[in-house]
């Protein structure tokens, strides 16, 4: 009887430390801030070879892993509308994908005229070094995720103290939605 006790107990706690895990393994993302308008074109009023090559020109996300399992990131010139201050990101992870949404709250009376390029960095918790398969989105208010604005989406390499650098496929802006 006493034997059957113990192994309970011992199952019992080992399903506790099983689970603590799990919630540790959770990516977060803290300290975001958004950069200032660093360019701002309108469709209308710029010059239109100039606005097609700077419209064209895709985002860059950054992750540096830091000694702790906190990766540094910073996505540089996402485009969205002047009059959105603010832009947010979202991540899930589940195995070995890592899927990032990036996107602005939209609560404003009218939009502008014009597109701004912002920088957004933030960090993300409980990262370890590995390869994942990475999909980023842009979305509008309602977090949709649309195979449209599928930003990146292939394999990456993340290493403790070595920056991680990657391209989106296209200069689109964030959806006006």
């Amino acid at each position: 009887m006493k034997k059957v006790l113990y192994c309970l107990i011992c199952l019992i706690g080992l399903s506790a430390c099983s689970s603590e895990n799990v919630v540790l393994d959770a990516l977060k993302v803290y300290d975001l801030t958004n950069s200032a308008c660093k360019v701002a074109l309108s469709k209308t009023e710029s010059r239109s070879d100039f606005y097609q090559e700077y419209d064209a020109r895709p985002a860059t996300l950054g992750i540096e892993l830091g000694k702790d399992g906190t990766a540094q990131c910073k996505v540089e010139n996402v485009k969205d509308n002047c009059a959105i201050r603010e832009r947010f990101v979202n991540v899930t992870n589940h195995d070995n994908q890592i899927t990032l949404i990036i996107y602005h709250n939209g609560n404003i009376d009218s939009w502008a005229d014009c597109t701004c390029d912002y920088d957004v960095d933030f960090k993300m918790s409980k990262l370890s070094p590995g390869n994942y398969h990475l999909k980023v989105y842009y979305a509008g208010t309602d977090m949709k995720c649309m195979e449209e604005y599928v930003m990146y989406n292939a394999q990456i390499s993340i290493e403790k103290n070595k920056k991680t650098s990657v391209k989106f496929n296209s200069g689109k802006s964030l959806p006006e939605c």
